[in-house]
């Protein structure tokens, strides 16, 4: 393993140094560092968050965001600190991925390579956002359940719902596929680690300021439709056929969407969603295979992201795993989907990000394909984890399966 991962790190470092110094990929025009900068200084000068400094995220997000501060705090120290730190999840998610492949029958070589392109393929929203966090404790929780640890997977899992809260749309398919596998002891008591990571690390939260707390509850309830959304483009497809104009507001540090259907086609969305993440829940519990554990929550992952009223550009990072494990499993369709939709992504933001803003027509249908890219891809897992192609992949697959980490 350490072998086969030397020359993919080396990839993966040479796509950072892409991102900071040569374009397109080190276009960050449009980003989050300021923002993490204001609120890591008053943290590291022992404001505490939520009570004295207002955030947006669940708690372990501030150490996230505060840590790569320590060497300065001023604008070039920060950034590039920000980049070494990203790296280093980067390195992280790499060999998890390469890890995850072993232990699911995949070749580790080509899952190390394809996860190591992700510079290449975002550009430099990967290292201008802490999204690298939760993906890295995300993988870790998945790997640990193929290594039969249920109960630490659980509570990794739960580290990750309080670093970016996506990871908790995992938390029914992992529970689902141990009580399918005759495993429901193991998973009632997995489910309680679960809760206890999180009601310890938000209850500390709640301690430190209840109104601070529930002020980062609210705050992602009053957000308005994001543009880049599925539901986005929903309202401006109503607005464009003369059924309601979709106002442009600047709100929650994004841009956003009012429409008098937006309630509605947010929440049509928000329940597809769910039956989405039903039928992943249901298939998960029916297949042993720790494959279909691991494609089955990327999924959820990457259903929450398409459906959800808001679709920031780094949340194509909480995909990339689910194409690299492809590229791993030899699933190619799957595979150049999620590839499709980061190249798009970065075609998209952050150059013509504001002319997306300003709905011209060509960003208009460039976030139109990513998003139908990321459609296709959910209808393509589904697909895999049917019955008979899912005999069908056992069948091809053979001796593989016996494959585990050393």
């Amino acid at each position: 393993m350490r072998r086969c991962a030397v020359a993919p790190l080396g990839v993966l470092a040479a796509g950072w140094a892409l991102t900071l110094w040569v374009a397109p990929w080190s276009d960050e025009r449009v980003n989050d560092l300021f923002v993490y900068r204001s609120y890591a200084e008053p943290v590291l000068a022992g404001a505490l968050p939520y009570r004295d400094v207002f955030s947006e995220y669940p708690p372990l997000a501030s150490a996230a965001v505060a840590l790569p501060a320590l060497a300065g705090t001023d604008a070039e120290s920060f950034r590039m600190a920000f980049a070494g730190w990203t790296l280093a999840l980067a390195a992280a998610v790499v060999l998890l991925c390469g890890a995850l492949a072993g232990r699911t029958g995949g070749d580790r070589g080509r899952a190390l390579a394809a996860a190591a392109l992700m510079p290449v393929l975002c550009g430099a929203l990967v290292r201008t956002h802490f999204d690298l966090a939760p993906v890295a404790l995300t993988l870790a929780a998945l790997l640990l359940l193929c290594m039969e640890r249920p109960r630490a997977g659980l509570a990794v899992l739960g580290l990750g719902v309080m670093t970016k809260g996506f990871p908790l749309v995992v938390a029914p398919v992992a529970l689902a596929w141990l009580a399918g596998r005759g495993r429901t002891r193991e998973a009632w008591h997995a489910a309680a680690a679960l809760l206890a990571v999180v009601a310890v690390l938000g209850g500390t939260a709640l301690a430190a300021s209840p109104d601070g707390a529930l002020d980062a509850v609210r705050y992602h309830l009053d957000r308005p439709i994001q543009v880049e959304s599925t539901p986005a483009l929903g309202v401006i497809a109503l607005d464009g056929a003369g059924l309601g104009e979709a106002l442009s507001v600047k709100s929650h540090r994004s841009d956003g969407l009012v429409h008098p259907a937006g309630g509605f086609v947010t929440g049509a969305l928000a329940a597809l969603m769910a039956g989405v993440l039903a039928l992943l829940t249901l298939l998960a519990s029916k297949r042993p295979d720790p494959r279909d554990l691991v494609v089955a929550s990327l999924a959820a992952v990457t259903a929450f992201v398409v459906l959800g009223k808001v679709l920031s550009p780094q949340f194509v990072i909480w995909v990339l795993p689910l194409g690299a494990l492809a590229v791993a499993w030899r699933m190619h369709a799957l595979a150049a989907a999620v590839a499709a939709a980061a190249i798009l992504t970065q075609l998209e933001f952050p150059a013509r990000y504001f002319d997306l803003v300003a709905r011209q027509p060509f960003p208009l249908a460039v976030v139109a394909l990513r998003n139908a890219v990321l459609v296709a891809a959910l209808v393509l897992v589904v697909q895999a984890l049917q019955p008979r192609r899912h005999k069908q992949l056992l069948d091809a697959r053979g001796p593989a399966l016996a494959v585990r980490l050393d």
